[in-house]
């Protein structure tokens, strides 16, 4: 307490010259949330501390049982991406017989020639699961357990722990078009798997039988299913592999989502902008280029499938009463066909 004869100080009367203060250089500041899908929250490693976490004192840090989330990203990413190889090798092939023969010879029992030349190549029992079956279900698999991933962790970023929480909020990661495209595809390629190898197998033993007769058969049976189906199937499976291969080459014009603008470049001035008026010229160039070459591709297939192999008309014979049954006992699909 002061005494009666002081005078308690009052703020002005403090010297100014005793305030120290600090200059502190301008920081952007970060106005939007991280890309969680792509895992970008994650610290790196020169940012964390020079201690390892440990579970337990003295135990072993997950750093060293290599059980880090980018581990589990880098894997299934490398799993989703080099699955997509050999079935590449697959549709080139199917293009070439169901597209490209019937374009250059008019005639499906011409056609057919090169079929059963390309056939034991893809066809063989062994080989065509090692080259399609198992590449196909790992490309889906690993795609779904990484969206499953990022959800989770997405979740857990936010503080949802339970069940209810997670249910209340979405974390799912919303899906790019060409993920769209890819589980679109699932029913699409699962139905022509069906008709054309499975029921086939079980009906008469083997799909030896089956070829551009046989699909062109089915679509004089039922032309209006067909010619809808095949335009959907073709369609969105040429967009996918071609949108595929653009994201493996760096050119991700299905993948990316469309961000918003660069914040350095509108800090730089007319140079940013210039440098965004370039970017934005090199992303629309190249959504043309791979969107055209799947607009072509898609073209040049549906020229050959439902140009010629479908005008082909149906069979007859014994061989046209084996395929009859073989469309009738279709799961589900019999009845339309």
């Amino acid at each position: 307490m002061a005494s009666k004869g002081s005078i308690s100080p009052k703020p002005n009367d403090i010297d100014t010259h005793s305030l120290v203060l600090q200059e502190l250089e301008p920081s952007p500041v970060q106005d939007e949330f991280p890309d969680l899908e792509a895992g970008k929250y994650i610290p790196k490693a020169q940012d964390l501390p020079s201690k390892r976490w440990t579970g337990s004192e003295g135990g072993l840090s997950t750093h060293k049982l290599g059980l880090r989330g980018q581990n589990w990203d880098s894997w299934l990413s490398a799993l989703q991406k080099y699955s997509t190889y050999p079935p590449t090798l697959f549709f080139a092939l199917h293009f070439a017989n169901t597209s490209l023969f019937p374009l250059a010879t008019r005639s499906v029992p011409d056609s057919e020639t090169y079929l059963l030349l390309t056939r034991p190549i893809y066809q063989s029992p062994g080989l065509e699961h090692v080259i399609l079956t198992v590449p196909l279900l790992v490309h889906i698999a690993s795609g779904i357990v990484l969206r499953s991933i990022r959800s989770t962790r997405r979740a857990r970023l936010y503080g949802a722990e339970t069940r209810s929480q997670r249910s209340s909020l979405t974390f799912w990661p919303r899906m790019s078009w060409q993920a769209r495209l890819g589980y679109s595809l699932v029913p699409l390629l699962g139905t022509h798997v069906l008709v054309n190898r499975a029921t086939p197998l079980i009906v008469d033993g083997g799909s030896s039988g089956v070829g551009l007769g046989y699909v062109a058969h089915g679509i004089a049976r039922s032309p209006v299913f067909w010619n809808i189906y095949y335009v959907f199937f073709v369609a969105v499976g040429t967009w996918h592999v071609i949108g595929g291969w653009a994201a493996w080459m760096g050119w991700r014009v299905t993948t990316a989502r469309r961000e918003r603008g660069n914040k350095k470049d509108h800090i730089e001035g007319y140079l940013g902008y210039i440098r965004g008026e370039e970017r934005i010229k090199r992303e629309k160039k190249r959504w043309w280029v791979v969107n055209g070459v799947a607009a072509v591709g898609a073209a040049v297939w549906l020229a050959g499938a439902l140009g010629v192999i479908a005008r082909g008309g149906q069979s007859s014979g014994w061989e046209a009463n084996g395929w009859n049954e073989i469309y009738k006992q279709v799961p589900v699909l019999g009845s339309w066909l």
